[in-house]
């Protein structure tokens, strides 16, 4: 068990590897996952050749991500892949909502989908990014204000 502590509270959760090829589709908070890799782009590609249904949501709620919102939007335009700009709260939330809408599972790197999974008594996979690996995250038990 592992203990994440955000500044809502803190969150005991189990995680198991996984492969992001056992999903059939997939919504990914995009700016989360780019950050960790020294080419984005690869993102984008792996998506195109992946064969799985992906949808891609990106941050946009804030002015300071709207130039990169646009560079990501292009990149999705190039490799045909589906996008969501998320204006009016993170990214990863909206990822969240959009898989539990799809029957998909959201791929980030933020434990907040964890949270708003919670919220929304959605049972999706969370799979988290760590270190070019891929984690699905079942949660344990929670202490927070706002779950």
């Amino acid at each position: 068990m592992k203990v994440i502590r955000k500044r809502w509270g803190k969150l005991e959760v189990v995680e198991e590897p996984v492969s992001l090829a056992q999903y059939r589709c997939l919504a990914v908070d995009v700016f989360s996952i780019a950050a960790s890799l020294s080419n984005p782009r690869e993102l984008f590609i792996s998506a195109a050749t992946s064969g799985i249904d992906v949808v891609f949501v990106l941050d946009a709620w804030h002015e300071s991500h709207i130039p990169l919102a646009r560079r990501y939007m292009e990149l999705c335009r190039d490799y045909m892949i589906p996008c969501v700009l998320s204006e009016r709260r993170p990214a990863e939330e909206l990822a969240v909502e959009l898989a539990c809408a799809r029957g998909c599972a959201v791929v980030t790197r933020d434990y907040d989908a964890v949270r708003r999974a919670e919220e929304l008594n959605c049972d999706v996979d969370v799979v988290i990014q760590k270190a070019g690996r891929y984690y699905r995250v079942r949660k344990a038990s929670s202490n927070g204000s706002r779950i």
